[in-house]
């Protein structure tokens, strides 16, 4: 089976089916990297993490030079919690072509583990090496709002907002900012309502953190 029919199996939902027939592939043509790095997002996806680490470690014992097989490992690790093993991988890439990623990553996954100030490094220097990336801005939005930064949230987040009109979360989370800066949020979250009732009530929890950061900050004046 060819790859573009792969894929249409697995957009078409039949994810099972497209593991399968992707595992025939790499029988056929077991030197092709690029299959084991297809299916290991496969499995990453469907939360399989042991067995696409299993994968991983395996074809790097193959191809110990491939980075891109170490890059792959480090986000299947971090896709699974595992930061401290995640971590050495991101930090021993060298190649030029995956540094945006890498610093995308490491970024993440700081910012998983509460290191915010280093996190922003990282995630700044990915979001400065492609402004055009939503997921580095968004980062670096949700690093100025844990580090209780909120003008510089309000502003990474308004970035993202602009080229998400029509997206509840965009919504949402300059309403947090501007909450957490003591300005007027209701239309935001009114539109986020708007646009996705059940997100906006599933993020309840982040806007009474916010409340409650501002009570306390309130109680040390």
């Amino acid at each position: 089976m060819k790859k573009l029919d792969i894929k249409a199996l697995w957009q078409a939902g039949q994810q099972q089916e497209a593991v399968k027939a992707l595992v025939n592939v790499i029988e056929q043509h077991p030197d092709q990297v690029d299959n084991y790095l297809e299916l290991a997002a496969f499995l990453t996806t469907l939360q399989d993490f042991e067995q696409a680490q299993q994968l991983l470690q395996q074809v790097q014992q193959r191809f110990p030079d491939n980075q891109d097989i170490q890059y792959s490992l480090a986000t299947t690790y971090y896709a699974a919690g595992r930061y401290d093993l995640a971590e050495p991988l991101f930090l021993k890439l060298t190649d030029s072509r995956l540094k945006t990623d890498q610093n995308y990553m490491l970024g993440a996954l700081y910012h998983q583990k509460q290191d915010d100030k280093r996190a922003l490094a990282f995630a700044l220097t990915a979001q400065q090496a492609a402004p055009q990336r939503l997921d580095a801005t968004q980062l670096v939005g949700d690093i100025w709002l844990s580090l209780g930064q909120f003008k510089a949230a309000e502003q990474a987040y308004q970035q993202v907002l602009s080229q998400q009109p029509d997206v509840a979360a965009a919504y949402f989370n300059v309403g947090l900012a501007l909450l957490g800066a003591g300005e007027d949020a209701a239309a935001y979250f009114k539109k986020a309502d708007a646009l996705d009732h059940d997100y906006f009530q599933q993020q309840q929890q982040r806007l009474a953190d916010i409340e409650r950061y501002l009570q306390a900050q309130k109680k040390q004046q």
